[in-house]
């Protein structure tokens, strides 16, 4: 809950100020603090609602999603900073936040869709909501060891 409050502490203080929220790396923290906020919000979630099946389902596959979508903003950090701080001539991609955005908040969709329609009885546990098995390993593991080999 500290995590949270801090998170919209950040989120407030770079949408009040007009030079941090029109920078690429302010747009790119301020959707990453929401993808955290996401993330926090749904792994409280996930501890609480196992006793109702679909809503454990649910919460699970909020949960594998939003982690996706840390991992994928963090991924455009990485590669804005790259183009800006290591190629010398500073490549300039138009728009670059507008589509690292829609990428990371639309991509993880289709992994999770891909993922939960086979069996949702891969998401739902005694203990905690989360991906399990084969679900677990494709929508969690390749995607996050992809990301981390990238940066």
């Amino acid at each position: 809950i500290i995590s949270i409050f801090c998170l919209l502490i950040t989120i407030i203080s770079y949408l009040s100020s007009k030079k941090l929220r029109t920078s690429e790396n302010g747009q790119l923290l301020i959707n990453l603090c929401l993808a955290l906020i996401g993330l926090y919000v749904t792994f409280i979630f996930a501890i609480h609602s196992t006793p109702v099946i679909g809503l454990c389902a649910f919460v699970a596959a909020a949960l594998q999603y939003f982690f996706l979508v840390s991992f994928m903003i963090m991924a455009s950090e990485a590669i804005s900073l790259y183009m800006k701080l290591v190629v010398v001539l500073g490549i300039n991609i138009p728009h670059f936040v507008l589509k690292a955005t829609l990428v990371s908040w639309v991509t993880p969709i289709f992994i999770v869709l891909f993922c939960f329609a086979p069996n949702y009885e891969n998401y739902v546990s005694d203990h905690f909501c989360r991906a399990f098995n084969i679900p677990y390993y494709i929508g969690m593991v390749v995607p996050f060891l992809i990301i981390y080999i990238f940066n």
